[in-house]
């Protein structure tokens, strides 16, 4: 499939090459064919092949035609003007073409039919899995004392960095755990930069792109460039939009201690939905500032420490209480707050619930700041780590766009 139509997949929010083994390990779907039509006042009523039936508005199908007059192809950017539809249209004719595979509309006010395939309709439907779903064929593990998790053996370098297969594995681990270990990463500064754009962009925040982190080096007013233990955090609570991945690549270490610890903020959060329900809506409703000061730098942002999505799914975590700021509410929902809050922390904190990683010269570590907390056992001797941030939406892009182009390939890559 060329690139300009693997796009048009895209944006139909599926992948036509996934269909066979979406549906085999999903849903168990045959191929999204429209059997009948049946023109209603409020909309067009589809029977699919299945015999299931997908009512569509009038308004929504103008908007979202797929022809070219509609839709350009090159840019995937709306053609059709939204606001200049009238707000009772109705489709003049409609007619199904390929045996079922598309749908024509003819309207009153265009010359021009819209188009539409099936697939693009079954997908709009709920009726098969959508691209824009995040390796769909790899479900997400979530992990704590109640279901423990071994570390996996690490990923090697070359292969993250050379092939697409590599760097699809690293993307779904990522996805699916939480993290990637990376082993035989070189030390030196080109190195570690070609390995951590292969990541993802770099984000730049006030640490810089790339950057160091050592009790050696105090840049920063942070109790990162320490020696001393961290408790599992997320990072970005003062920023208004916390970065999705963070990546560390040891670059020396002649000590003893200094574990990386991480600890699957969703399926804590998970737990507390079922066993303290109160707790859990009580951490999704109240705000919570945070705050990053330095000498010109006051950084502060808001959030709760659990966000949700329209379904209820969680989103993320943002929880760090060394960076929390000061902040009040009325007496009885400060209670219900602090409860909540503690419950959450007593969770984080017991060690049945973390992983510790040793992280050593060589090895990488990348993970989900949205979903794990990190912190790091206390240590004696040189740590020097190199870190970066990467934002959470070009993780999903490349992670969707790798997962498409392993379908697409022919072979090996």
């Amino acid at each position: 499939m060329k690139w300009k139509a693997r796009r048009e997949a895209f944006d139909a929010g599926f992948y036509l090459s996934h269909r066979s083994s979406w549906r085999a390990c999903l849903l168990q779907h045959s191929e999204p064919r429209l059997a009948k039509l049946e023109p209603r006042d409020e909309g067009l009523s589809l029977q699919w092949g299945d015999g299931q039936e997908t009512m569509f508005p009038w308004f929504w199908l103008r908007d979202h035609g797929q022809d070219e007059a509609s839709l350009d192809p090159d840019t995937l950017q709306r053609r059709v003007d939204t606001f200049e539809i009238s707000h009772d249209i109705r489709g003049l004719e409609s007619r199904l073409l390929d045996e079922g595979a598309a749908l024509e509309i003819a309207w009153q006010s265009s010359s021009t039919p819209s188009r539409y395939s099936a697939d693009f309709l079954a997908v709009m439907a709920g009726l098969v899995p959508s691209g824009a779903d995040l390796a769909p064929q790899v479900p997400r593990r979530l992990w704590s004392k109640c279901d423990p998790l071994e570390v996996p053996s690490p990923l090697a370098h070359d292969d993250v960095l050379d092939s697409k297969t590599g760097l699809q594995a690293c993307l779904e681990r990522v996805h699916a755990l939480g993290f990637a270990v990376v082993e035989g990463v070189p030390t030196d500064d080109s190195a570690i930069e070609r390995f951590l754009t292969r990541i993802g962009y770099v984000r730049t925040t006030i640490f810089g792109g790339l950057w160091t982190l050592s009790a050696e080096v105090r840049d920063h007013d942070d109790t990162a460039y320490s020696q001393q233990y961290l408790e599992p955090h997320t990072d970005g609570t003062y920023s208004h939009d916390a970065p999705g991945l963070q990546s560390f690549v040891c670059r020396e270490f002649d000590g003893s201690g200094g574990e990386s610890i991480l600890v699957d903020g969703f399926a804590l959060a998970e737990e507390m939905r079922r066993e303290a329900p109160d707790h859990f809506e009580t951490l999704c409703s109240v705000v919570v500032p945070g705050r990053y000061i330095e000498p010109g730098v006051h950084l502060r942002a808001e959030r709760p420490a659990f966000l949700t999505q329209a379904d209820g799914a969680l989103r993320q975590i943002s929880f760090n209480n060394y960076d929390r700021a000061p902040f009040s509410l009325p007496p009885d929902r400060m209670t219900a707050f602090y409860a909540a809050y503690r419950d959450f922390h007593a969770r984080i904190i017991e060690r049945a619930n973390w992983l510790t990683i040793p992280l050593r010269p060589g090895m990488a570590l990348v993970f989900d700041n949205w979903r794990l907390l990190h912190g790091r056992m206390g240590y004696s001797g040189k740590r020097v780590f190199c870190g970066c941030y990467h934002n959470h939406e070009d993780f999903e892009s490349a992670l969707r766009t790798v997962t498409a182009e392993a379908e697409n390939s022919p072979g090996p890559n």
